[in-house]
């Protein structure tokens, strides 16, 4: 990811759409999700407070649209690992959660976001049927979709509250220890089975 601009560096190209969302993810990571105000945001990008309006109508598009990033990039991640397997799968989805603490919870926060949003949506729906890769790993249980839907909900469930316990640093006293595994990784994998 590019550093974004300075404060101080006001704006001068072509491209303040992503400037706007580069600046909003860098305040996202760097203070966490109270600091993403629209002035924040277009005084970090440079821009007067009006510019982002044109390009995401308010603070919750913008958001939207960060959002959307994240659900892409997140499906990008889990379609990487779906050859390897559905472990690998909830693996992919708590590494980008580490690696992207601000943007997931910005993901899952419908207080924020709009998740009629179109972009959203589509990123969201294809995050989601790449984790269809975990009920279908041989684990789908009886024939049905509901049944199917069910072992779905749960294990998407279960690989989330990894992540978010992950994100938290609360899975870290159960790595290393005398009865733990040795791994973060072991650790969720030994989960998911």
């Amino acid at each position: 990811m590019k550093p974004a601009p300075s404060p101080k560096s006001p704006y001068h190209h072509g491209g303040l759409p992503a400037a706007l969302l580069q600046s909003a993810r860098h305040l996202l990571e760097e203070q966490g999700i109270g600091a993403l105000g629209l002035r924040a945001i277009t005084r970090h990008a440079g821009v007067s407070a009006t510019a982002a309006a044109p390009h995401f109508g308010n603070l919750t598009g913008l958001l939207s649209t960060l959002a959307a990033t994240g659900y892409d990039e997140l499906a990008d991640a889990m379609e990487a690992a779906r050859t390897h397997g559905p472990r690998t799968v909830g693996l992919a989805y708590v590494h980008f959660a580490l690696a992207n603490p601000g943007l997931f919870t910005l993901m899952f926060r419908s207080d924020a976001i709009d998740r009629d949003h179109g972009q959203l949506a589509r990123a969201s729906a294809r995050a989601f049927s790449c984790l269809a890769a975990l009920a279908d790993g041989g684990r789908a249980g009886p024939p049905g979709a509901s049944s199917r839907a069910a072992v779905m909900a749960g294990l998407w469930g279960k690989v989330h509250g990894l992540a978010v316990l992950a994100t938290d640093g609360l899975l870290s006293p159960l790595v290393g220890t005398k009865d733990g595994p040795a791994t973060l990784d072991a650790l969720v994998a030994a989960a998911l089975r």
